[in-house]
């Protein structure tokens, strides 16, 4: 009965772990230790300010467990403001040694990954912090705007009234059409408007805006594009939208132009046309991204390819050569990529390490020319200057 009754409090003791470690909180309960690496805190201002090394009472909104060292019992944890590192209890221990979700790593390991995600951390909060900052001067101009939006108001109602629709032809374009800030969506596609003053506009159909936008693609190629939006009651009732169509409703309305009268296929076709300049400029693909490190000797590399060709990559072998600041080769070699990549598909890879190592002052990395490998055992050399980079 013994027996059992100790097998039953073990049981109940993973049960409560398994609990924990699910609902992802971290406290004294389950861990000795906690520390964030790197903390973001809100200042009065709104502004984000790191700390480093900070013990903390709890962990919790965790992001996500990218390591485990299970020699020291310490958990690496990502979240929502913060880089941490628990060191966890005998009983969470147990558990976490044999988890396949979460990463099992060695010291170097946990440190490259702590290194990255403390930068991911430090990037996503300078972003943040631009916003607000942003944010604050929009709003002084605002406000200034405003001043001078109601000072140039108030001498319109001054103006004699039989000048006043000459006054707001020569102010406004009748392509630009007032919203007041009002939310107006696409429904030919998840394009929403919103916290804008006037919309470009080339015509006015059934209770709904044409409005036209130039799209990029790819390799600076660009395509005009057709929206749809629907005016809700809120926009119509506006004084301003209402005064813009009681001058300019018969052009909104008379405006004849293709793209109007089938959206859908305009955009099909404008949309197609750029990509068939993009893939005459880049017939078998380019790279959206490549970039290398060094930091630890061993040298790193990521890169992302699309495939612009109609045949499948197979495999895709990038050849490079590492410089320092006088142009000495340093190293050369080539990392290869695994397919299938069809047609307009896009893929990354990514290498955290590799048998290539260079010496300290390697400072350049070029990529000097791509063999691509096709499905059907076909094979292109691309040569550096016939490279395109998006």
């Amino acid at each position: 009965m013994l027996k059992n009754m100790k097998r039953y409090l073990t049981f109940l003791a993973c049960l409560i772990v398994a609990s924990t470690l699910k609902a992802q909180n971290y406290n004294s309960s389950n861990s000795l230790a906690r520390v964030a690496l790197v903390y973001y805190s809100q200042d009065a201002k709104g502004f984000f300010q790191k700390k480093e090394n900070v013990n903390l009472q709890e962990v919790s909104q965790v992001v996500s467990s990218y390591g485990y060292n299970k020699k020291s019992h310490e958990l690496y944890l990502e979240t929502e403001r913060a880089n941490c590192i628990v060191t966890v209890n005998d009983d969470l221990h147990k558990i976490l040694k044999k988890s396949k979700s979460i990463p099992q790593m060695k010291d170097d390991e946990l440190t490259a990954k702590s290194a990255e995600v403390s930068k991911k951390l430090e990037e996503k909060f300078a972003l943040l912090n631009q916003a607000r900052e942003k944010h604050i001067n929009d709003s002084i101009l605002k406000a200034r705007e405003d001043s001078i939006k109601k000072a140039r108001e108030d001498s319109i109602r001054l103006a004699k009234l039989a000048k006043q629709k000459d006054d707001y032809r020569n102010a406004h374009d009748w392509m630009w059409v007032p919203i007041n800030k009002t939310r107006l969506s696409c429904s030919l596609c998840d394009k929403t408007v919103y916290n804008e003053d006037t919309l470009f506009c080339t015509g006015f159909r059934n209770d709904t805006l044409f409005h036209i936008t130039r799209e990029d693609m790819a390799l600076d190629e660009t395509y005009l594009k057709v929206h749809k939006m629907h005016v809700p009651a809120s926009l119509k009732s506006n004084d301003k939208f209402k005064y813009h169509f009681e001058v300019y409703g018969d052009s909104l309305r008379a405006f004849k132009l293709s793209a109007l009268e089938d959206p859908e296929s305009f955009n099909s076709f404008t949309a197609y046309n750029a990509l068939q300049r993009v893939s005459a400029k880049a017939p078998n693909g380019y790279f959206e991204d490549w970039g290398w490190n060094d930091e630890y000797g061993s040298i790193t590399f990521h890169f992302k390819y699309t495939n612009t060709n109609n045949k499948t990559i197979k495999y895709i072998e990038v050849f490079w050569v590492v410089t320092n600041d006088v142009g000495d080769v340093r190293k050369t070699g080539s990392f290869r990529g695994t397919g299938p990549l069809a047609e307009w598909e896009t893929a990354s890879w990514n290498w955290d390490h590799s048998m290539y190592y260079v010496a300290g002052d390697a400072t350049n990395m070029n990529i000097t020319k791509v063999i691509i490998t096709y499905m059907n055992g076909s094979k292109i050399t691309i040569p550096k200057n016939k490279l395109w980079f998006n």
